[in-house]
């Protein structure tokens, strides 16, 4: 039964973060906005907001097109001259 339990949780656990990984970057951003929007409601979670979503936030939302890691060895668009 405890067995079973643990399993579960470990399951949901691994479905979450894939979820999250595989999300597009807006959603991400969107989501973490949320969270935050939420956390900021709760004065005990203020650790939490400067410690971990605020820098997740500031990464999130600058990184912009060019941040992706696909993106590597791809050069800008430039107009032609």
């Amino acid at each position: 039964m405890l067995q079973e339990i643990l399993v579960g949780f470990i399951v949901i656990a691994a479905v979450v973060v894939c979820v999250w990984k595989l999300m597009p970057a807006r959603r991400r951003l969107r989501a973490l906005v949320a969270i935050d929007a939420w956390a900021a409601d709760h004065p005990s979670l203020a650790g939490l907001r400067e410690r971990v979503l605020k820098p997740r936030l500031v990464r999130a939302a600058g990184s912009g097109c060019a941040g992706c890691a696909a993106n590597v060895g791809i050069r800008p668009h430039h107009p032609p001259r």
